[in-house]
């Protein structure tokens, strides 16, 4: 392309001006000058198409470099989350992620097309994620949880990240063999979920000896208890009484609650508020069960002796007369007398009987028309009798109280509870020994305990001596039976040597460490 050249700088008007004398060096430098000057011009010219395109060659270089990282993005999303899975089944415990963050994730990935099987994990605070054992490229997982206060337990079922609907079906299949109105918490739970991420197993346990389980085959779910096998032996306790029975038995390491079953074997046999005294000893033959060699619990006390100074000797036996429920029968083959109400909790001593007595917050002489049990703010408390809910709210003094009529003019009252059980309100019927509540200090209290009273015909009783109904032999046919199991029976008692007050225990120890007294059968 032609350019027009730019005209010659203007010179001088010879008129008005006289030129000067030009050496040849300076006219030789005016012609470079004026070159140089004329291909200046001429590339201005040129840039003026060259910019342009250089401008446009760099934004269509741009343009095709932004297009093919847009390409690329799905796979780099791909390889992001792949890499997320992995890291997440390999921690296992899900300890740092965030429940919400990983379902974001897992949304973008599955709207650029990248495979998501896996439901998020969960937050540490609801359960525990395991990767699965049998394949850890697999995408089903086992995910645990413990019942929390106050949260039903299907909430804590979506908690751990699955549907609603799915949780409503497991509830739905457990109610054939348990009812959730029984949790409670602290009561542990495991979800298999399948490669999609649902559940395909549950498993809830009550107790380590309690343990249910539900399957899905297909759509449908089915449920069952499992048997759970323990080990039963049997084991002795004995001890001298320094300063209470539950007290000695805290001594030498036996459980509180079986302190509690010997008291309430022998209530209509000792007055333990009026007739213990120290020095006062005992023996026990109990069932032990364990799983694992684990201890679980104490079963029934299977042969008792109490000797006391005020009591006299006790020997009890709890023997099974055919198709009988178990009893206790004395050395003569007599049934203990019983009262019809079972004591409503495992306590570690009356702190205050029934009739008058000095009220430790009036500071005044009041009567005192129940019996105050004490143990630790939580203890189970059970309704003593078959009944109906009167009365379950807060109630002044009393606290938080229920009271039960159990008909022909009795009823019973537990004051001061800490709270109620799930489901305890007016109205509701409620089976002897079922929870109803739990020990608290509410009300006008010094102190977490229970106050249990009794009125009957409109007139509050002595709990403790309601109704004894006397003792009978068994059938004539089981007697010969009784008689050769209580001879067996007395033999094992006198060969267990009487714990010494805890004073003396060092001084007692066995050759292997282990307290006389306390052994295995």
């Amino acid at each position: 392309m032609e350019h027009a050249t730019p005209p010659a700088p203007a010179v001088a008007d010879e008129a008005t001006s006289v030129p000067s004398a030009s050496t040849p060096r300076e006219l030789a430098a005016k012609r470079d000058l004026r070159s140089v000057w004329q291909s200046a011009i001429a590339a201005c010219s040129h840039l003026r198409v060259l910019v342009p395109l250089l401008v446009f060659l760099g934004l269509a270089g741009g343009l095709a470099a932004m297009m093919l990282s847009l390409r690329s993005q799905p796979d780099a999303a791909a390889d992001v989350a792949r890499q997320t899975t992995s890291a997440v089944a390999w921690l296992g415990t899900g300890a740092g992620t965030d429940a919400g963050t990983d379902e974001d994730e897992n949304a973008e990935c599955d709207d650029a097309g990248s495979p998501s099987d896996a439901p998020a994990a969960p937050s540490s605070a609801e359960g525990t994620t395991h990767p699965d054992a049998a394949d850890s490229d697999d995408a089903s997982r086992t995910l645990e949880g413990v019942v929390k206060s106050g949260v039903p337990v299907v909430k804590n079922l979506t908690g751990l990240g699955i549907s609603m609907s799915d949780a409503q079906l497991i509830i739905n299949a457990m109610q054939q063999v348990y009812d959730f109105r029984r949790a409670q918490p602290g009561h542990t739970f495991v979800l298999q979920l399948d490669d999609d991420g649902r559940p395909r197993s549950f498993r809830y346990a009550a107790s380590r000896t309690e343990v249910y389980a539900a399957q899905k085959s297909g759509d449908q779910w089915t449920a069952r208890q499992l048997r759970i096998i323990t080990q039963k032996k049997r084991r002795t306790f004995s001890g001298t009484i320094t300063r209470s029975l539950f007290g000695t038995f805290n001594d030498i390491g036996a459980s509180p609650a079986l302190a509690a079953q010997l008291a309430d074997i022998l209530s209509t046999q000792v007055n333990f508020l009026k007739e213990q005294r120290p020095g006062d000893t005992f023996r026990i033959i109990v069932e032990e069960e364990s799983l694992d060699g684990e201890f679980i619990s104490f079963g029934p006390i299977l042969a008792l002796e109490y000797t006391g100074v005020k009591a006299g000797r006790k020997r009890l036996f709890r023997f099974a007369a055919g198709d009988d429920p178990a009893t206790y029968y004395d050395e003569k083959g007599i049934s203990v007398p019983r009262s019809v109400l079972v004591i409503p909790m495992h306590y570690a001593r009356i702190s205050s009987p029934f009739g008058w007595r000095f009220h430790p917050v009036l500071k005044q002489k009041k009567f005192h028309n129940g019996v105050d049990l004490t143990g630790p703010t939580g203890t189970p408390v059970w309704a003593c009798a078959d009944g109906k809910i009167t009365i379950a709210g807060n109630v002044g003094p009393n606290g938080n109280l229920i009271a039960l009529n159990h008909g022909d003019g009795l009823e019973s009252f537990y004051a001061h509870l800490s709270r109620f059980a799930p489901g305890m309100k007016v109205g509701v019927n409620v089976r002897k020994k079922q929870v109803i509540g739990y020990v608290g200090n509410t009300g006008r209290s010094t102190g977490p305990h229970l106050h249990w009273g009794i009125k009957s015909k409109g007139q509050f009783v002595d709990p403790l001596k309601y109704k004894v109904q006397p003792g009978t032999p068994p059938p004539q046919r089981h007697r010969a039976a009784l008689r050769d199991f209580i001879a067996a029976q007395n033999d094992a008692l006198n060969r267990i040597a009487i714990l010494a007050p805890k004073e003396a225990l060092a001084e007692v120890d066995d050759d292997d460490g282990a307290p006389m007294g306390v052994t295995d059968m």
